[in-house]
């Protein structure tokens, strides 16, 4: 069995009011008859892929994929927007991605999205989607774990959460103050060169930033009902946890070591590779990673070639494919 719990959805219904939109994320006609999508920085080609749900099982199907939690990708900036102008459409993906669960529940899990521009409306619809929708948790932006400043804001959605023991995926994307002014010029990417290299250097550096306020803050000591996995293996965080641990050893850091903390969280390991994975078993443990492709984003074979040829046991390979996914969707 293989569980993906990082893969991404549009519904038809919400692609047609994108097509609607002028500002991000909104969805292009292009000359030939392709489209593309429209994001805060950049756009990415928009097919069908992204709505086609039985396309999408005979995809998954042909690559032995079981499961797929789907979501929203925070990355397109909806969620971040003001709540009157995000709320119906982010509604709209959570009555649609439930009604596809209902249709398909073996081959898919829904997670909400939230307006986060108006904590009580996003706790309220975080409680539709668990309570009446059977959504499994929802998705949530990794800019506004950036500081523990920050993550507090976040406080009402994490007590609904653990109330109502939901599991909560935290995904690159910005948080509401970040959104520019109306009528602003479309930002330019903020790199002069490399844009490639330097934006995923950037995406993985945020990712990890988030990661950190998560492990070694006592955030989460009050939520012992949810579950949390941070998407492609926590950022850098694995590269430099061992840094961590002897500047905190050599300058004299009070509390628990960096370490020590690794099992507060999973982590899935979408669009990296073999050598990455490795990385991440040997400071997280095989039992904190789950199984995410990023699809259709990003390559479904990738990660199912980068966990074939990891050096890591077998077993430790079907509790990534699998075993670990199954423990968090059977809360």
């Amino acid at each position: 069995m293989t569980i993906d719990m990082h893969a991404h959805f549009v519904p038809a219904p919400m692609a047609e009011k994108l097509r609607e939109r002028r500002e991000a994320p909104w969805i292009e006609a292009m000359p030939g008859g392709t489209e593309r999508i429209h994001l805060p920085i950049g756009a990415l080609e928009f097919g069908d892929d992204y709505s086609d749900m039985a396309g999408r099982i005979a995809f998954m199907d042909a690559r032995g994929v079981d499961r797929q939690v789907l979501s929203f990708p925070g990355l397109f900036g909806l969620d971040s927007r003001p709540a009157d102008e995000a709320a119906p459409l982010l509604g709209l993906f959570n009555d649609e991605v439930a009604a596809l669960s209902r249709v398909h529940p073996d081959r898919f899990t829904g997670l909400a999205a939230l307006p986060f521009a108006d904590m009580d409306r996003a706790v309220a619809e975080l409680r539709r989607g668990c309570t009446e929708l059977g959504l499994a948790g929802a998705i949530l932006p990794n800019n506004a774990f950036l500081t523990i400043a920050e993550a507090e804001k976040l406080r009402p959605v994490f007590e609904a959460g653990n109330e109502l023991g939901v599991h909560f995926f935290i995904h690159p994307g910005r948080r509401p103050d970040q959104v520019p002014a109306a009528g602003s010029p479309v930002p330019a990417t903020p790199f002069a060169d490399l844009v490639f290299a330097r934006q995923a250097l950037d995406v993985q550096a945020n990712v990890a930033h988030a990661t950190a306020t998560l492990l070694f803050s006592d955030f989460l000591d009050d939520y012992s009902n949810i579950t949390v996995h941070m998407a492609n293996l926590g950022g850098t965080l694995p590269m430099v946890i061992e840094r961590m641990e002897h500047v905190a050893e050599t300058r004299g850091v009070e509390g628990d070591r960096p370490m020590s903390r690794t099992k507060r969280l999973h982590v899935d390991c979408s669009s990296l590779g073999a050598r990455s994975l490795e990385l991440a078993v040997s400071i997280f443990g095989a039992d904190r990673i789950v199984m995410g492709t990023d699809c259709p984003i990003f390559s479904t074979d990738w990660t199912l070639a980068a966990i074939r040829d990891a050096g890591i046991n077998e077993s430790d390979r079907q509790a990534i494919l699998h075993g670990n996914a199954e423990r968090l969707l059977e809360r």
